[in-house]
């Protein structure tokens, strides 16, 4: 997702969706009453042209419509929204008249709301927190050079490019190895010190043959946490037409996804892994969290994604408030998907639950 402006004091926000998490985001904040402006188009009959429905001109305009109604078709990445017309071309179109925009990937939007809440900022948080991508990091390998990269929405930083002189393995086995444990040596601490600098979460391994495999089990033998961060795949080549190739296939923003997802689900298995075991460091249902919240007990708040727009007005603001508090008082907050299952098993608890920190004083 593409930020352009956010000024929330005005309860304004543009920004340019750029894959289909992104539309989802979208549609998991507007509701009913917001204002969005968007490029679309509209049927415009002349004078002379008859009353059917296909007759007329189809017309690319900006128009801004107070929403009444919307809808998300992930099979199709696109959202609609559908509300009266209050901004636009008004010799071609009649204020107050009905009009549905389709918003589709690299469109822009701008969104104007009455006011924001802490779920939705919250949302919006997430969203550009995965579209950076965590600073995920590329590194390409193949035989004896490397290539080590940082990727973020918007840059693509090479740290280090280089390759090692290594003995072939046919003309002396021996020497092959110790040079390609050196060389294997030295790639490993830069990828540790770019670890550490950038606090990379993701790394993808690339590289073609049996050089990407070799000095994965390398990692594993010698730093084994690191190795967990490991994504391995498979590119044609090395070097930077590899690093290339990992990008034009969207591997990076692909498996950051997938990391959402896979951290998402572990915090639901947890949740009733706590609950089997009788622990008494896990609730939900809201009374049961609000109580763990005032004495300060959450480490994780989770809340399913539905809760944002409930028409039980005073639940909505007493959960926006709890987000507010839980961050102020440096807990977690998760807003999860019920289109994955993890999300749905929350919602199934009531769509709210939380992990503590300890014990609730009557568990």
């Amino acid at each position: 997702m593409k930020i352009l402006k956010k000024d929330y004091k005005h309860g304004i926000l543009e920004l340019i969706p750029e894959n289909i998490d992104d539309l989802y985001a979208i549609y998991r904040i507007l509701k009913a009453g917001d204002k969005v402006r968007a490029t679309t188009s509209r049927r415009i009959r002349r004078n002379n042209e008859d009353g059917r429905a296909d007759s007329g001109e189809r017309v690319k305009m900006v128009l801004e419509v107070e929403i009444e109604e919307l809808a998300f078709h992930g099979f199709g990445d696109n959202l609609r929204f559908k509300g009266k017309v209050i901004a636009g071309q008004e010799d071609l179109v009649s204020l107050g008249s009905y009009h549905t925009i389709s918003l589709s990937l690299m469109e822009k939007i701008r969104i104007q709301k009455v006011n924001w809440t802490s779920m939705e900022k919250k949302v919006i948080e997430d969203v550009e927190k995965a579209s950076m991508l965590a600073q995920i990091l590329v590194v390409t390998i193949e035989d004896n050079s490397i290539c080590i990269a940082i990727v973020t929405q918007f840059t693509t930083k090479i740290i280090s490019e280089f390759s090692s002189s290594v003995t072939r393995k046919f003309s002396d086995i021996k020497q092959h190895s110790s040079e390609m444990g050196n060389f294997f040596t030295e790639v490993l601490q830069l990828i540790q010190d770019t670890v550490q600098k950038h606090s990379s979460e993701v790394i993808i391994l690339a590289g073609p043959g049996f050089t990407p495999e070799n000095f994965h089990e390398f990692i594993k033998n010698r730093d084994p946490t690191l190795a967990e961060k490991i994504n391995r795949v498979h590119v044609s080549t090395g070097g930077r037409v590899g690093l290339k190739e990992v990008l034009s296939k969207k591997l990076p923003e692909k498996i950051a996804s997938e990391q959402r997802v896979v951290y998402e689900t572990r915090l639901v298995d947890e949740i009733f892994k706590r609950i089997g075991q009788e622990t008494g460091t896990v609730t939900y249902g809201l009374d049961n969290v609000k109580k763990a919240l005032e004495i300060g007990a959450i480490d994780v708040l989770l809340i399913s994604d539905n809760q944002i727009s409930i028409e039980d007005l005073e639940k909505r603001q007493m959960i926006d408030e709890m987000v507010d508090v839980n961050a102020k008082m440096r807990g977690k907050t998760v807003i999860m998907s019920i289109h994955h299952e993890s999300g749905e098993q929350l919602a199934s608890l009531g769509g709210i639950a939380a992990l503590l920190r300890f014990p609730l004083p009557d568990s």
